[in-house]
């Protein structure tokens, strides 16, 4: 019996790794999965060794809080494939832990090794790549650059498209969307998406509802609208009750979120991408601790921060970052792109081009086709 183990460091890499287990069951259903991961890999069926996604950090910084969990983590996989025939561990993001601690510790046994949504090795930290040659049998991508970036290094790769274009799809039409959340149609609405990991809304959230209270002050129609990711802890949203602001918190529900949406305030990542899938125009913005940030800026080879403009190889979105990032340079910006209908309609269209570059629909199936290619290899 073929057997599968993946590993997921945070609730995004959980959530993607859990859909790929699903497809993979449709083309096999004798396979059986283990993982360190999180609920969602638990809910797809995957014996969960331990549960990881508590401890997304943002930088290696933030990471060293987390060192204990970690060598746990990698201690449990160590025994897991020791007593398991495991025929190969698939990787997902999470580089800074999957690529010098897990992969090697997986080859050490024998199994193939898959990585599944690459790591930003492009942007930062190309170090990095000493491990991919060595210990990465393939890399599967989401991003077509992210494909020709391997293939120029020689290192095995597949791009299968993003699974965003088949999964962002509103579970409702927009006027009923709008009628639900609560929301006036004549009046604008301004989305605030502060992230989805512990201390991206700790440190976002804060900033945005500050950002929001300046585009109330120049622009007092507008309504706030917050979709909330859920499984985020509740008391980080505590900073709403005083406020001032009527926000309206909409829970699991992003893409009717994101259909209603005039404009938005968006953390950096994969938000970024379905904001543009909505073509939803946005000011993107981005802390962290400033150690990260340091080290960050010292190794960066990219000129810009939000996916979108990286996929479109300039800078269609605004970026605001670190100290850059003010709630009145934040505000103001917004605030410009609500009042000029000829720059917004200017963003719009170039958002759309964004979805042709992420491939067809089906991304996932073409994953798990990958993957069970390569265990024809490794047999």
């Amino acid at each position: 019996m073929t057997h599968l183990c993946l590993v997921a460091g945070d609730p995004s890499g959980d959530a993607h790794a859990a859909r790929l287990v699903h497809a993979l069951r449709r083309l096999d259903p004798g396979l059986t999965f283990s993982a360190l991961g999180g609920p969602h890999l638990q809910q797809a069926g995957a014996q969960l060794l331990d549960d990881l996604t508590a401890t997304a950090a943002i930088g290696p910084f933030d990471a060293a809080k987390h060192l204990g969990r970690f060598a746990r983590a990698r201690r449990r996989l160590a025994e897991h494939l020791s007593t398991t025939n495991t025929d190969a561990v698939i990787l997902v993001d999470f580089g800074d832990f999957n690529l010098p601690v897990m992969a090697p510790l997986a080859k050490r046994f024998g199994c193939r090794v898959l990585y599944y949504i690459s790591p930003q090795l492009w942007a930062w930290g190309r170090f990095r790549l000493h491990w991919v040659r060595r210990y990465v049998d393939r890399m599967i991508v989401f991003f077509k650059f992210e494909e020709a970036f391997y293939r120029r290094l020689g290192i095995p790769v597949t791009w299968v498209g993003h699974p965003l274009i088949d999964e962002a799809i509103p579970s409702r039409p927009r006027e009923q969307a709008h009628t639900e959340l609560g929301l006036n149609p004549w009046r604008m609405t301004v989305g605030l998406l502060p992230g989805s990991r512990h201390q991206e809304i700790r440190r976002h959230l804060p900033l945005l509802l500050a950002s929001a209270r300046t585009i109330a002050w120049h622009m007092p129609g507008v309504e706030f609208l917050l979709p909330k990711a859920p499984q985020a802890d509740e008391r980080l949203f505590d900073p709403l009750t005083s406020c001032g602001l009527d926000v309206r918190v909409c829970e699991n529900r992003i893409y009717d979120c994101l259909q209603v949406m005039d404009a938005a305030i968006v953390a950096s990542g994969t938000a970024t991408v379905e904001a543009a899938l909505f073509e939803v125009p946005m000011v993107v913005v981005y802390r962290t601790s400033w150690p990260t940030y340091l080290a960050a800026k010292a190794v960066i080879r990219v000129p810009h921060i939000a996916m979108v403009n990286l996929i479109a190889g300039g800078p269609i979105v605004p970026e605001c970052v670190q100290h850059q990032a003010t709630p009145q340079r934040i505000g103001k910006t917004l605030v410009e792109l609500l009042r000029n209908p000829e720059r917004k309609a200017k963003m719009r269209t170039q958002l759309r081009a964004i979805r042709e570059q992420l491939g067809a629909g089906g991304a996932v199936e073409r994953a798990a086709r990958v993957v069970m290619e390569e265990l024809r290899i490794s047999q």
